[in-house]
């Protein structure tokens, strides 16, 4: 047995809740991305005075997990967000 379908204005909030997770996780993306990108600079200045960047290995390699969890997080969220979408387009067809 299956449930009824949904209306439009619950699937449309779920979308929207949808989308504010998505924003979040991009946000922290981009934040990752960025300490990321800061550890880069801090190992071309290492090469460059011929320092060792090992102290810096820990936190790259946790940063890199959290770059990945988050990456596939994102994934998810808008696989999600497409199945929903589909969800809205049958919603608005019945409606017509």
């Amino acid at each position: 047995m299956t449930s009824p379908p949904r209306d439009i204005q619950t699937i449309l909030n779920e979308r929207l809740s949808i989308i504010q997770a998505i924003a979040a996780a991009n946000s922290e993306n981009l934040r990752l991305n960025q300490i990321a990108g800061g550890m880069m600079i801090l190992d071309q200045k290492d090469e460059v005075e011929g320092t060792d960047g090992d102290a810096r290995r820990e936190d790259r390699a946790a940063n890199d997990t959290a770059l990945t969890r988050c990456t596939a997080g994102i994934e998810k969220l808008e696989a999600k967000l497409a199945v929903l979408d589909r969800e809205l387009e049958a919603a608005t067809e019945r409606k017509k």
